[in-house]
């Protein structure tokens, strides 16, 4: 008898589609070599940059053919998505908050397109929804600054390269791990904040904050205590800063080069600015991600488990939920699945969720060292 097999023994890339309120939003996934459903794999989310009407490389490929991300997802074994801002006459752009057009004129809901995916490709394929990543170039880092705003629940950590934080306001439910990558003599996202060239119609009037400044945003936000700053690190001409001692052990790296340009650093030359030789993006990225999952754990958490010290009982539940195992009065916060929250307070043990409408819901147990359940209000 002839049976198949659950493993791939080379990589697929599938270019996909979903209904997104009537509107079908693109995407190709690429499962790597040796893809096999009998284990859980990390996702990585790949956005491009804004794209203009006429440029060759429009759509999904922008991205993998200058960074070789598919490539680095092969040899570590991750799955990875590039999802597709949506199209207009005018090209391809996504909604970060402030820019990029004509999305974000347009006021795209690209969350709720992100979002759906997400449900949409753990259902299909076999992915640890704790370790879920995201990272992009342009308007694309852009937009993951405020995936991290808005989907922290879902998003472990962030890499954006040759991007601003555009978003605000600013109010994650969780803290954000965040790697990020920027020329200091980048002609578009200016190193130290100013408007976008004046020559780039779309562009003129959009103004891209320092990375000074946003460091100093998530710092606050993930509420970090030390912040270190390293001059031509490595021996080479680039800054590295690291933040650290922040809430629920996230960190934040920056990288500065003083070569390349609006572009990947370590990657291949775009039709803007020559490429960073002094780091390699997309190997910092990875050695980065694989070190943080959600719920304040380092990495290998299986598929759900969100915390493995507590217990929370009845679930589903229609009253009350009670947490088992934590001696003091506690903080707790919950959220729904859209990173809203719903209610906060204190508790020694049994919490009220009488008020909650029926539905999935994240409860989030003390303030810097998170425990992170889901549970259902029936």
């Amino acid at each position: 008898m002839i049976c198949c097999s659950s493993m791939n023994l080379f990589a697929i890339d599938i270019y996909d589609s979903i209904l997104i309120d009537s509107e079908w939003r693109t995407y190709n996934i690429h499962l790597p070599s040796g893809y096999s459903s009998s284990n859980k794999y990390p996702l990585v989310l790949g956005f491009h940059g804004g794209q203009q009407a006429g440029r060759t490389d429009i759509g999904w490929q922008a991205l993998p053919t200058q960074s070789r991300l598919t490539e680095k997802a092969d040899k570590e074994g991750f799955i990875i998505v590039y999802p597709e801002g949506k199209e207009y006459s005018t090209g391809r752009s996504w909604n970060a908050g402030n820019c990029c057009p004509p999305s974000a004129s347009k006021d795209v809901d690209d969350i709720r397109f992100i979002d759906k995916l997400l449900n949409k490709l753990i259902d299909n394929y076999s992915i640890d929804s704790s370790r879920i990543y995201a990272t992009g170039t342009s308007n694309g880092g852009m937009f993951c600054y405020r995936l991290a705003c808005e989907l922290s629940h879902r998003i472990a950590a962030i890499a954006p390269n040759a991007a601003s934080h555009m978003m605000q306001p600013c109010n994650p439910a969780l803290p954000v791990s965040i790697i990020s990558f920027n020329s200091k003599i980048d002609p578009i996202v200016l190193y130290k904040g100013g408007n976008g060239p004046a020559e780039v119609p779309f562009l003129k009037d959009v103004y891209f904050p320092s990375q000074d400044s946003n460091l100093r945003v998530w710092q606050n936000i993930n509420q970090c205590l030390k912040k270190d700053t390293i001059i031509n690190g490595g021996n080479k001409n680039v800054d590295v800063i690291k933040v650290s001692d922040c809430k629920c052990n996230v960190e934040i790296h920056h990288y500065a080069t003083t070569d390349g340009g609006h572009s990947w650093p370590g990657g291949v030359p775009n039709n803007v600015s020559p490429v960073s030789i002094q780091i390699d993006a997309t190997e910092l990225l990875w050695d980065f991600f694989k070190q943080y999952s959600l719920g304040c754990k380092t990495t290998g958490i299986s598929e759900h488990q969100y915390s493995d010290i507590n217990t929370i009982y009845p679930n589903p539940a229609e009253e009350v939920v009670n947490i088992v195992g934590l001696e003091n009065n506690f903080s707790y916060t919950i959220i729904n699945l859209f990173g809203k929250r719903i209610a906060q307070g204190h508790s020694s043990g049994t919490i009220d969720i009488s008020h909650l409408p029926q539905g999935v819901f994240v409860l989030i147990i003390n303030e810097r060292d998170q425990r992170i359940f889901r549970f259902i209000k029936k």
